[in-house]
């Protein structure tokens, strides 16, 4: 093939998630880069990171044989010949984990997985010519510089020139050498790193185990000294432009809500709620997946440990889902009605009366003692009916009555005496029996029953007459 290799960006959001599977802990700080893929190639990854070199594999030893696998494609130097010696047919094909392969059908590495002849590299992509091993002169140049410790003690330390140190990579570039270096780890051992290029005193790299392109983010002491120079069939670029910086996200969104309103008691019902993950990866690639049930869903989780069935209230479904590169999560409402059942006013107590279960136009107020029967309840609100009247009324307010036990005749405050406190509750009930509809009250059932002085099933004028009478004998 002529001409410099076509770059190609990562396609699928699933891609993205593999190639980055195992780097979470060296995710940039300060978000991530659009970049092609093959520039983001990392030993680590579950693709070929398995792949032998000798006695090692390259997640063990391949920081090398993948900075070298990306300067062949950075370099468009992956042609017919290249990849017929590396037995692939397109160059979509290549990775680290073919090159590595191709090295030990040449009998290309020793033991421990290091590279037995320079040369070799020849043999395999014929564009690539091996240029020399050799040391960075500048990475003796050191600046003096005083930082503040763990403690907050002043500490003198001796930190790269990094103006002379880019100035010699750039020179290089220049000259037509591509560079694969070694960096100062805070390890120590052995680590090589691919140069992209130079902005200022900025170094940028493709580093097989780091996803951030600035070396000196990742090694402060920046490079060793150790460099290979290489050529390609194209030349490096001189004017290197830095990669557009980004934040990569991950968002969820409930497609078709679950259940929301519970009746009081009501098992919770997930069966029927969807949810869609949408966001933008490591390479910038935006990507959107197809709704899917969430009690199905892959790398999502939910959380209802607070929902509680037989407690009248709201609660928070909380759902959350989490790739190598960002964390999202969004709730649902859920609201557990309020049982159905008799409702009354506490002393000093109001609420109100609304004209929808919406609770946007109130249409009465009620007061401290009155009383209703609700047939529904949607939330805090409670449905009251009447052959006069409808409405919905705010029982978050009221107690709820659970007194099953029925009183004597006369009893109606229940306290065990027939008195002027009986007679009061039932002159405030007569009074006000043509003034509210008659699904409002000024007593409960139970005290309707006790104020029935004759049995007839109304209270009028002759049960007062009927209590005021036991009262007085």
């Amino acid at each position: 093939m002529q001409g410099k290799i076509a770059k190609r960006l990562i396609s699928t959001a699933a891609a993205a998630v593999v190639a980055v599977s195992t780097l979470t802990a060296a995710l940039p700080t300060q978000g991530a880069y659009k970049q092609e893929e093959y520039l983001t190639w990392s030993q680590l990854d579950e693709r070929w990171s398995a792949t032998p070199m000798d006695s090692t594999t390259i997640r063990s030893s391949g920081c090398l044989i993948t900075a070298l696998a990306i300067m062949i494609m950075d370099s468009g130097s992956l042609d017919d010949a290249a990849m017929k010696n590396l037995g692939i047919e397109k160059p979509e094909d290549f990775d680290p984990g073919v090159l590595a392969k191709g090295y030990t059908s040449i009998g290309g590495f020793g033991s421990g997985g290091y590279i037995k002849s320079w040369l070799d590299i020849q043999k395999l992509v014929p564009k690539v010519k091996w240029g020399y091993d050799q040391n960075l002169k500048s990475v003796e140049s050191k600046i003096e510089k005083t930082e503040l410790d763990a403690d907050g003690n002043e500490v003198k330390k001796l930190l790269p020139d990094k103006a002379k140190v880019a100035a010699e990579v750039q020179a290089l570039l220049e000259q037509g050498w591509y560079i694969i270096a070694r960096v100062n780890t805070a390890y120590g051992g052995w680590h090589w790193v691919y140069i992209r290029g130079v902005d200022g005193e900025d170094i940028y790299m493709s580093d097989p185990a780091n996803l951030n392109p600035l070396l000196y983010e990742v090694y402060p002491d920046g490079l060793q000294g150790e460099y290979w120079a290489l050529k390609g069939a194209n030349s490096p670029e001189t004017e290197y432009v830095p990669p557009e910086q980004f934040e990569p996200y991950v968002n969820i969104e409930v497609v078709t809500p679950p259940k929301t309103m519970y009746a009081y008691g009501e098992e919770l019902d997930l069966s029927t709620c969807m949810i869609k993950r949408s966001g933008k990866d490591m390479l910038g690639n935006e990507w959107e997946e197809d709704p899917v049930l969430l009690t199905e869903a892959e790398n999502v989780s939910y959380s209802t440990y607070f929902f509680d069935p037989n407690y009248a209230g709201d609660y928070e479904l909380d759902i959350y889902t989490t790739t190598p590169y960002a964390y999202g999560n969004t709730s649902v409402t859920l609201t557990v009605s309020q049982p159905v059942g008799e409702y009354y006013l506490g002393s000093g107590s109001k609420t109100q009366v609304y004209t929808s279960e919406l609770g946007e136009k109130p249409m009465m107020t009620l007061s401290s003692g009155e009383t209703v029967n609700v047939t529904e309840c949607r939330g805090k609100l409670g449905h009251i009916e009447s052959k006069d009247f409808t409405g919905w009324v705010d029982v978050s307010r009221m107690i709820r009555n659970n007194s099953t036990s029925e009183r004597n005749k006369g009893d109606i405050d229940g306290d065990g005496y027939i008195d002027k406190y009986d007679l009061s509750k039932l002159s405030v009930y007569l009074k006000r029996k043509n003034e509210l509809p008659e699904c409002i009250s000024a007593l409960t059932e139970a005290e309707r029953k006790a104020a029935d002085m004759n049995a007839d099933g109304t209270l009028d004028e002759a049960d007062f007459i009927a209590l005021l009478t036991a009262i007085q004998y």
